[in-house]
């Protein structure tokens, strides 16, 4: 007994020890895997170069990041719809938190940094085969892959979904899951824009999960109504059909069918729906921060996401640094300003009226540098006195451009040329300002009839408060040539209907955020784009934008580009004022902002480099 014992005894030690070793080589296993997903997962080619903003050694940053604390902005308005293909979106900055892009762009905006894409190759002009990163996650825990790709952009070219991005992706005819990360794009024509359009709204990747909910509710409110609607009718032929009647009989059998079809139909909807919060509401993505609030007109609070893939892919899982951020909608710039020297946000965009009244400070960082926005004076071009180009001309040398940039940026601003900006790719570097030049301008008129003088119509928006004072200044440099411009302040919705309608002479124009040079190109002088409506008819322009579609090497591309903004500078379709300079400022604890690496690679560097508090705090 005593044996058998001492055997049962041993063979429990040898189970116990098994199951031991066995659990421990799981947990290294399980560690060792955690270790290897922290390592960095990027691969360079030729092809595809290492992007130089693309190192996080301590040259650049010599202080080590220290996790914790709550990011606290101030924004003027609060995000608006957070699902990025609906409209009104008022802050891009929030989007991008939530969401990553198929491609981003570099510090000449080029879309050429893999991102969720991890490399891409045109077979033809008219086909691209793309490759997508394994083993990320969206917010939900749904995975992203190649069929989320797919559902995403077949929802923004369905009209029922609202994607003011629709027309954006026009040139897609159709799409083809090759495998789980492989995704093949048909277009109908040769499209040269493709990846700088993916790296705008559209390629700005949402859960495929949540918006096949979002399907799923709005089906489900039309159905709710569909079904009241029809249980109603059934009840009124069900009491006909009980006074008999062959014909009121079978109506009501039929609209009873219909109606168990329709329920059937609302109890699908509702059970994909179940639970779910409209992606307006409720963004989901997979990017460095999740929705944790969401107060319409007060606030958004966003929490880490703890599963980004990007930290976890160069071997730092513990970005970003801070446990969250904090906007709070504060309209007024005073009390932003006030709010941000009172220690209540940690970051503050300035307006260079503000930057003169913190330049002084102690405890405080300031950084400016060149933007990609531009502000310009669009001419209707096709009628009315600015149909003469020495109409144009007069008023283009009549202005002060570098007077504008000093007397309402306070120097913070480069006086314009043409259309893109100097970061951006498409500058064409061998055209200058166009000169001011009052006698010239007085001559110009004379020559076009209007030795005299002339009233022209216009107007421009009704904030910022330095957009009022350029109109201003404005109003009274074309004054010293006897041009008197009547314009009117307006606010967005009455500016698009202005434009619309042509209810104008000479008004604001310009473009926020150049990145995809046909979207700003073909918005503005092709004859479909949205804020032409019939102001320029430029035959060369129109040719020469087709060709820059169709040029998939982006140094034959540019060309392309210099071209179109050498007719456009010799034709004077606008008067090109300046490009924008943005100013930050941010209290000293907050660390890891470097400049030139900023310059290197914008918001694809500032993204994928994150700030932190020096201890941990606000």
């Amino acid at each position: 007994m005593k044996t058998k014992t001492r055997n049962w005894i041993r063979l429990g030690m040898v189970v116990f020890f098994l199951f031991f070793f066995l659990l421990l080589a799981w947990a290294w296993t399980g560690t060792a895997a955690d270790k290897a997903s922290e390592k960095p997962t990027w691969v360079w080619s030729e092809k595809f170069p290492k992007p130089s903003w693309f190192k996080w050694g301590q040259e650049n940053i010599p202080a080590k990041p220290v996790r914790g604390g709550y990011y606290r902005e101030a924004t003027s308005a609060y995000i608006g719809l957070m699902n990025p293909n609906h409209w009104p979106i008022n802050n891009w900055g929030s989007i991008d938190q939530i969401y990553d892009s198929l491609t981003r762009t570099d510090g000449e905006l080029k879309p050429t940094v893999p991102w969720l894409a991890e490399s891409w190759e045109y077979t033809s002009p008219q086909t691209v085969i793309m490759k997508f990163k394994k083993g990320i996650k969206f917010s939900d825990g749904s995975p992203f892959n190649a069929e989320v790709v797919k559902y995403q952009m077949e929802w923004i070219k369905d009209r029922k979904n609202g994607a003011f991005s629709k027309a954006w992706l026009d040139p897609i005819i159709s799409m083809e899951v090759i495998d789980e990360y492989t995704l093949k794009w048909n277009f109908d024509r040769a499209w040269a824009g493709f990846l700088g359009t993916i790296a705008y709204p559209p390629g700005k990747i949402v859960s495929a999960k949540a918006l096949k909910a979002d399907v799923a509710l709005m089906k489900a409110k039309k159905l709710e109504g569909r079904v009241k609607t029809a249980r109603k009718k059934l009840t009124k032929a069900e009491k006909k059909a009980e006074k008999g009647g062959e014909k009121a009989v079978k109506k009501a059998e039929k609209l009873k069918k219909n109606l168990v079809k329709l329920e059937k139909e609302l109890a699908k909807a509702q059970a994909v729906s179940k639970g779910a919060i409209p992606v307006d509401k409720h963004g989901v993505g997979t990017g460095r921060y999740r929705v944790e609030e969401a107060r319409p007109g007060n606030y958004l609070k966003l929490k880490r996401n703890p599963d980004w893939w990007f930290g976890k892919s160069i071997g730092k899982p513990e970005m970003p640094y801070f446990d969250g951020r904090i906007q709070t909608v504060i309209p007024d710039p005073t009390i932003r300003l006030a709010n941000f020297r009172a220690g209540k946000i940690d970051v503050l965009w300035l307006s260079p009226e503000q930057h003169k009244l913190l330049k002084n400070e102690p405890k405080i960082k300031i950084y400016h540098f060149r933007g990609n926005s531009m502000l310009a004076l669009k001419f209707k071009t096709t009628k009315g006195p600015c149909k003469d180009i020495r109409v144009r001309k007069a008023i283009s040398h009549a202005i002060d451009r570098q007077a504008i940039v000093d007397g309402a940026l306070f120097g913070f601003g480069e006086v314009a040329s043409c259309l893109f900006p100097t970061v951006h790719w498409c500058h064409n570097p061998d055209l200058k300002p166009v000169a001011y030049d009052l006698e010239l301008s007085k001559k110009l008129l004379a020559e076009a009839g209007y030795e005299k003088g002339l009233t022209i119509k216009g107007y421009m928006g009704n904030s910022p408060a330095a957009i009022r004072t350029i109109a201003e200044i404005l109003k009274n440099m074309l004054v010293k040539v006897n041009i008197d411009w009547q314009y009117d302040l307006l606010d967005p919705a009455a500016t698009d209907d202005r434009s619309k309608n042509l209810e104008y002479d000479f008004a604001q124009g310009g473009w926020p955020y150049i990145q995809e040079p046909d979207l700003c190109v073909s918005g503005q002088y092709a004859p479909e784009g949205n804020w032409n409506s019939g102001r320029s008819n430029n035959e060369a322009v129109i040719r020469l934008i087709q060709k820059g579609r169709e040029k998939t090497d982006m140094t034959k591309r540019r060309k392309m580009y210099y071209k179109i903004e050498e007719l456009l500078y010799d034709n004077y379709e606008d008067a090109w004022l300046f490009y924008s300079m943005g100013i930050m400022a941010l209290k000293e604890n907050v660390m890891g902002f470097n400049k030139e690496m900023y310059e290197l690679g914008r918001d694809s560097y500032s993204d994928t480099h994150p700030l932190w508090f020096r201890e941990g705090r606000p």
